[in-house]
């Protein structure tokens, strides 16, 4: 610690902060820590599964809650699906076919070799 902290109007109180110091120290002996988790594991095997009763009365709303977030992301997921079916579709729809789709496709009187003449020259 720096020896410039002030404890009171004057100045440092070293008997005051000896006694703090004692106070919030932390034990010198090795088993009191042992000791410690012993009475923590054993409070906590006492209890059995007791420790969750106090959020006992939110598992309805965190049921609900969760229904709802989960019909929520459902329903967005459907309405993203339908939109991208329909913009998949205008596209097909609006989207020209080239020439030489065209020339391979259209039904026309010419032979077959005239018409597979005009798709391999067709620019």
């Amino acid at each position: 610690m720096t020896d410039n902290l002030r404890i009171g109007p004057e100045g440092r109180d070293d008997a005051v902060t000896r006694l703090l110091r004692e106070v919030y120290a932390s034990p010198d002996d090795p088993g009191y820590w042992d000791a410690l988790e012993s009475r923590i594991l054993a409070r906590i095997a006492a209890e059995g599964e007791a420790w969750w009763l106090p959020f006992q009365d939110w598992m309805r709303t965190g049921l609900v809650a969760a229904g709802i977030l989960i019909a929520a992301v459902a329903l967005t997921l459907s309405q993203l699906r339908t939109e991208s079916r329909r913009e998949a579709m205008q596209t097909v729809i609006e989207t020209p076919r080239t020439l030489a789709h065209q020339m391979a496709t259209e039904t026309t009187t010419l032979p077959d070799r005239e018409a597979t003449l005009r798709l391999v020259t067709a620019p």
